[in-house]
């Protein structure tokens, strides 16, 4: 056996086991932050004449926290099938990520964070449309069809 095989046969091991670990921490993860989303909102409706906005902004985090997770799980799987969707999975989590500060911009209401988040989020639009269409041309873009 050649050394070329065997580093790859060592590499695919060794990402496969990166996958399940990154997987089953996910899993984990996701355990914790359901069970933080229920005890936000609880602690909401409980309190919900002192409630203020930075309740809801915690609450909009928990959410968003358990999209993320499901996004990076979901690039895990989707890229053991194949490679390439890895970059597609990475730039839509960013989009994610970016619409979360938009929407945590509003609530906090800081002009100059929502043109930041707005910026961000358009340049991870723009990112996603340049490897929908030049990276993976076997996927075509419904933007503008």
């Amino acid at each position: 056996m050649r050394l070329n095989d065997v580093l790859l046969r060592l590499g695919r091991g060794l990402m496969l086991f990166v996958d399940f670990a990154i997987i089953i921490l996910i899993i984990v993860l996701v355990g914790f932050a359901i069970v933080i989303v229920g005890k936000d909102l609880l602690d909401i409706w409980y309190s919900i004449d002192t409630a203020g906005m930075e309740h809801l902004q915690i609450a909009t985090n928990d959410v968003f926290f358990l999209i993320v997770f499901m996004e990076i799980t979901r690039s895990v799987i989707v890229g053991r099938r194949k490679p390439e969707m890895y970059l597609v999975a990475l730039a839509e989590v960013g989009f994610v990520v970016a619409i979360r500060e938009i929407i945590a911009a509003v609530i906090i209401g800081s002009y100059t964070d929502l043109v930041l988040a707005s910026a961000a989020s358009l340049a991870m639009a723009v990112v996603l449309l340049i490897v929908y269409r030049h990276v993976l041309p076997h996927r075509t873009a419904s933007v503008g069809r």
